[in-house]
Parts: C-alpha cells; sequence; structure tokens
C-alpha cells in the first residue's frame, strides 16, 4: 500500500477536543501534524518551522482565522483549508476571497477534509 508523501500541516483550532482529533486522524494518514489553539500560537508556530498546508478554524480567541492567514501570507506563501461553522455561498465566497483554498464546514467529515488535503496540497491517497 502506498502512503502519502510526508506532508507537514499545521491545524489551527481554540476547541481541544477538535484539534486534537483531527491531527490524530492527519497523523494516521501519516502526515506531521503541529498544533495552535490561537492566531499568535500559530503564528510563532509558522515563523519558526515549514508548513505544507495549514488547517484553520475561522473563530479563533484572539482573531479569525482570515486575519491569520493574512498575516501568515505576509511572512511566506502557505496553503490554507478552512474549518467553520457557518457554510453559506457567502461563507464559502469570503474564504475563497482571502485565500482559502477549501472551506470546510464543521462536524468535519474527515473523508471530505482528507480530499480537501490530497487536493490543496498535492498529497496522494
Amino acid at each position: 500500500m502506498n502512503q502519502p508523501p510526508l506532508l507537514r500541516i499545521l491545524v489551527v483550532d481554540d476547541h481541544g477536543d477538535t484539534r486534537s482529533v483531527l491531527s490524530h486522524m492527519l497523523t494516521m494518514r501519516n502526515y506531521q501534524v503541529t498544533q495552535a489553539a490561537t492566531v499568535e500560537e500559530a503564528l510563532e508556530i509558522f515563523q519558526n518551522c515549514e508548513f505544507d498546508l495549514i488547517i484553520s478554524d475561522l473563530g479563533l480567541p484572539d482573531g479569525t482565522g482570515y486575519d491569520l492567514l493574512a498575516r501568515m501570507r505576509e511572512i511566506k506563501p502557505v496553503k490554507a483549508i478552512a474549518l467553520s461553522g457557518y457554510g453559506s455561498r457567502e461563507d464559502l465566497a469570503k474564504s475563497k476571497a482571502i485565500g482559502f483554498e477549501k472551506h470546510l464546514t464543521k462536524p468535519i467529515d474527515f473523508e471530505h477534509l482528507d480530499f480537501a488535503v490530497v487536493e490543496v496540497a498535492g498529497a496522494r491517497p
């Protein structure tokens, strides 16, 4: 069985259980996963490490996923997937306009997340 290439993924979500489950599931797919709970924590990690993909909740305690992506892209280019409890056409359009390649609505279906990771980051299932 072929394993996907080792992708470096930063998962940003303030809800500990969600962050842990997503990280565990991505690690089981042979991805290297780092976790952050806030915009500031994610930025500090991002400045010191290389990532192939950011998966970020849009509602964070010290800002938004939109703020986070904009600040990250001031540092260096990165691909990103948004996670949100909101999934209207307007929400998806805003995420795309900000620069997220995909917008997934919570609760996250891991199969959809897996396909999004493969599509956005170029991993092979």
